[in-house]
């Protein structure tokens, strides 16, 4: 009887862990596919134009570099603004920072506006 209770267990952890990989691969394919059919008409932005963007002045929106694209990340100021326990990763190329640790809830969250431009 423990055995056949254990097999149960163990046949729902695998189902549960495949529906949730499922799931989150396809919600990547969909972000991937969104940020894909937009770019082509995105705005490109210079190193020393998306540090405008870095959240001092708060009449302004702040952005920053992920992966060759440009996230509006406005909808989070508390956490970017001058202060905020993220801004650091404001009004520059974050990859590497967010590549560490953030990446997916950047790409989930917030909107693509822009391109980095290549030096």
């Amino acid at each position: 009887m423990k055995t056949i209770f254990f097999a149960l267990i163990v046949v729902n952890v695998v189902v549960l862990g495949i529906v949730g990989y499922v799931w989150i691969k396809s919600d990547m394919q969909v972000q991937a596919s969104k940020q894909s059919s937009n770019n082509k008409n995105l705005k490109k932005f210079s190193t020393a134009e998306l540090a405008k963007y870095n959240g001092v002045d708060p009449n302004i929106p702040i952005y920053l570099g992920l992966d060759g694209f440009v996230y509006d990340i406005s909808k989070g100021r508390e956490f970017y603004k001058v202060g905020g326990p993220y801004h650091d990763l404001a009004g520059k190329d974050s990859s590497k920072d967010l590549h560490l640790v953030g990446e997916g809830i950047i790409k989930r969250k917030y909107p693509v506006v822009g391109k980095l431009a290549t030096p």
